[in-house]
């Protein structure tokens, strides 16, 4: 996948919208530091009382970098017509353990299913996205996140797949 151009970046709601048209909202991402506590929270706060929890593995292309997602562990609940995904992102070097380390807590990412991730990459890129993260890789990619320029990430995921991957 080529690069952007040279300090091409999502620029305003415009852009993001562009991007985004058509999508269909999956899920928001929660960055968290203790998997048990954040599920007692959201259970309490929003009313999901049953979450489906597993570790993540495999591999990821972070920044252009190869890395590993063992050790992350995610829990997911139904709000709604959308899903809520709370992940503690272990120690490896990825997107939502730099938002941690950076952040603390909280909403990182609003997730979006795509019939072709590829496709859609192609196309944010060309509008000014900035491909933060890609799952297992970026030649067949099921998952992205991309940098909306808000604080918040834009995940693409793969429609069909087995989410989280």
């Amino acid at each position: 996948m080529d690069p952007p151009p040279a300090g091409a970046r999502f620029t305003g709601v415009g852009a993001v919208e562009a991007v985004l048209a058509g999508l269909t909202f999956h899920h928001f991402a929660v960055v968290v530091a203790d998997l048990e506590l954040a599920r007692e929270l959201y259970t309490v706060s929003l009313g999901i009382d049953s979450w489906h929890t597993r570790a993540l593995s495999g591999a990821a292309v972070h920044r252009g970098r190869p890395v590993a997602l063992d050790g992350a562990r995610v829990a997911i609940g139904r709000l709604g017509a959308g899903l809520v995904e709370l992940i503690a992102p272990g120690r490896q070097p990825w997107a939502a353990r730099e938002i941690l380390d950076r952040r603390g807590e909280g909403i990182f990412a609003i997730g979006y299913l795509v019939d072709d991730v590829a496709a859609q990459l192609r196309v944010s890129v060309s509008a000014g996205a900035r491909v933060e993260q890609v799952r297992p890789d970026a030649r067949h990619p099921v998952e992205a996140y991309l940098d909306a320029g808000s604080g918040l990430l834009v995940d693409l995921v793969q429609s069909g797949s087995s989410w989280p991957a």
